[in-house]
């Protein structure tokens, strides 16, 4: 009896190890998008949080409010995942708490949707998907959309051709050039990352930009 006995109890232990313990398919989550904040920033629902969670597009950074091509990547994310249910990959927050994460619509990859829309550039966050961020993003700059389209991406006021200041925001600096100055004509204004025009010359100081080294003693008239 007992060798009958151990022989079942193997046979039930096989069942049971095969029913509870083998592995099984991991079903992502989702969550519903509650709202979008910005071209690269939005809200999702999560359990008992009234105020949800932020989310941030890794690897994306879009115009901030004001500035040439913001209401564009909003607009375009809006379009891409407003009110649908969102995959979320990624465990690193950034300096505002926010998640930082490759997203996905089904398989849809919204950081990269985002990049190639043209309003939004490739930051080099590491990733499962950077060298496919960074070539959606070459891939724009060669073609010269978006940000990189004559809308944001200046070497002549379109708008207003008499206000000639270039003011240029590079690497934290807030520089102006004027015709006359060295390298004037080299300088190309991307209003997508703050860069402006002026009129005068107090009116770029009073933006906080110093007139360039390579201007020297001259004054714009």
């Amino acid at each position: 009896m007992s060798r009958v006995f151990l022989i079942i109890s193997l046979i039930i232990n096989a069942i049971l190890g095969f029913l509870f313990l083998r592995p099984r398919p991991v079903i992502p989550n989702l969550y519903q998008v509650d709202r979008v904040i910005d071209g690269d920033t939005f809200i999702v629902k999560e359990g008992d949080l009234s105020a949800g969670r932020q989310i941030r597009l890794m690897s994306v950074n879009s115009p901030e409010v004001g500035l040439c091509g913001s209401a564009e990547a909003t607009a375009k994310l809006k379009e891409l995942i407003d009110g649908k249910k969102v995959r979320l990959v990624g465990d690193l927050n950034d300096h505002y708490g926010r998640l930082l994460a490759l997203v996905y619509v089904d398989d849809q990859l919204i950081n990269k949707e985002i990049i190639l829309s043209g309003w939004a550039r490739f930051t080099s966050t590491a990733s499962s998907e950077s060298e496919n961020l960074k070539s959606a993003f070459q891939k724009i700059k060669t073609e010269k959309l978006g940000v990189f389209s004559s809308k944001c991406y200046q070497t002549t006021n379109p708008q207003n051709p008499k206000c000639n200041i270039k003011g240029n925001v590079k690497e934290g600096k807030k520089i102006y050039f004027f015709p006359g100055c060295g390298n004037y004509s080299n300088v190309a204004l991307e209003l997508d990352q703050g860069d402006q025009w002026f009129c005068s010359e107090s009116a770029a100081t009073s933006a906080g930009f110093t007139k360039s080294a390579n201007c020297y003693a001259k004054v714009y008239y």
